[in-house]
């Protein structure tokens, strides 16, 4: 089997109690079937403990994936989770004790087309790291590794696998494009993913590979039209604001920064101006100390994560408009952040507002699934519109 993943990954190692921030709440946590076996057989006053602290989900709870889990405490944390952000179960059984979600976590796992892809998600302040502060184009590493392919696939999956693997990294390579700015590069990624969608569509799939591969740009002439109108662009803004406050909440801190963005941007004349100069000061600043850089990290992590996900569903299109419409939301927050720090922002900044998206979006399929119904049917997502909100001033 094709092991497949970031080329930072290599890089990667949790740093545990030293980490600003925790994997171990804000979200259920779920127990797969062999660990709780597991933990039925640990003797003395911690196995006690530790099955104390397990429930068992009801069977309308569509968002869990395991049949057990653990008892949350106070802030949805994990009740095995010690005052110095460290494991106890790690510390009393090792390990080899954790459940697969403990074990995972950052990594972010697909399997298709006889390969498995580990993505290592911007939830994590130490990957954000590696991300963020790599100046140089993110490279996707393969290795062969001894593991089998876990099932047999179709041939009609096999030619799926094939064609989408390559549109992913058709549309990560026009995102490298260093020669035109990134906003212009995901303009483009997004006419790019048209093609491809329309391939699936009309089921012709194996003509994906015949759209082009060179360079791939945009016309963005009516776009700049359009994006002369401010008003234009703040309603786009008021509508991703309207979406992002419908999700479900899953930490304090994001609903922080709603209240945050309601204070300084909406619904007012002044709002609007104060919206629109402080996007184009954030942009200027990143483009005079030369970070343009960190925006195309930001939506290459975006891509990789989430595009190679249509082969379970068939929406190339969406899954592109998620990576833009996560792209538009980061750079909000980041130019929330810089103008409450009075101009400053730097790239720990950025690993801060990504940190922040990640949690609430990412990890919660509700809020993905809510977000997928508003790309379909929603007008500030159309391709088109999206560009629009792109455009800078």
């Amino acid at each position: 089997m094709i092991f497949r993943y970031p080329d930072y990954y290599e890089k990667f190692s949790c740093i545990a109690g030293a980490c600003e921030d925790t994997c171990c709440a804000g979200w259920e946590i779920d127990i797969d079937d062999k660990s709780y076996e597991y933990y039925k057989t640990v003797g003395g006053a911690f196995g006690e403990m530790l099955r104390q602290n397990i429930k068992e989900y009801e069977n309308d709870e569509e968002d869990a994936y395991e049949s057990h889990g653990f008892i949350l405490k106070e802030g949805r944390r994990c009740p095995f989770l010690n005052e110095n952000q460290l494991c106890v179960i790690y510390q009393e059984l090792g390990e080899q004790a954790l459940c697969d979600v403990c074990t995972d976590t950052p990594r972010d796992f697909l399997e298709y087309g006889g390969a498995r892809e580990l993505a290592l998600s911007a939830s994590c302040p130490e990957a954000g790291r590696l991300i963020y502060r790599n100046k140089e184009k993110m490279k996707v590493v393969e290795k062969e590794i001894s593991e089998p392919f876990p099932w047999e696939e179709t041939e009609d999956e096999k030619v799926l696998a094939d064609e989408i693997l390559l549109a992913r990294n058709q549309a990560i390579a026009i995102l490298q494009n260093r020669s035109i700015r990134v906003e212009e590069r995901v303009c483009a990624c997004l006419e790019y993913a048209k093609k491809v969608q329309d391939c699936l569509n009309q089921d012709s799939i194996v003509d994906i590979h015949k759209i082009p591969t060179e360079p791939y740009f945009c016309d963005t002439t009516d776009v700049e039209k359009e994006s002369e109108s401010e008003e234009k662009q703040y309603g786009l803004f008021l509508e991703r604001m309207r979406l992002f406050s419908s999700l479900e909440s899953i930490r304090a801190e994001w609903d922080e920064l709603l209240l945050s963005f309601q204070k300084r941007y909406m619904d007012s004349e002044e709002g609007r101006k104060q919206y629109i100069s402080d996007r184009k000061t954030y942009d200027d600043l990143l483009n005079n100390e030369n970070r343009e850089y960190e925006k195309e990290q930001l939506i290459v992590y975006y891509c990789f994560l989430c595009l190679a996900r249509c082969v379970d569903d068939y929406d190339f299109l969406g899954k592109m408009k998620l990576a833009v419409t996560g792209f538009l939301m980061v750079r909000d927050m980041n130019t929330l952040r810089m103008a409450e720090q009075n101009g400053e922002f730097t790239v720990d900044d950025q690993v801060v507002t990504a940190r922040i998206y990640a949690k609430e979006v990412e990890h919660s399929e509700w809020n993905l699934e809510y977000m997928a119904d508003e790309f379909l049917f929603g007008e500030a997502y159309t391709p088109e519109n999206l560009c629009v909100a792109l455009t800078r001033q």
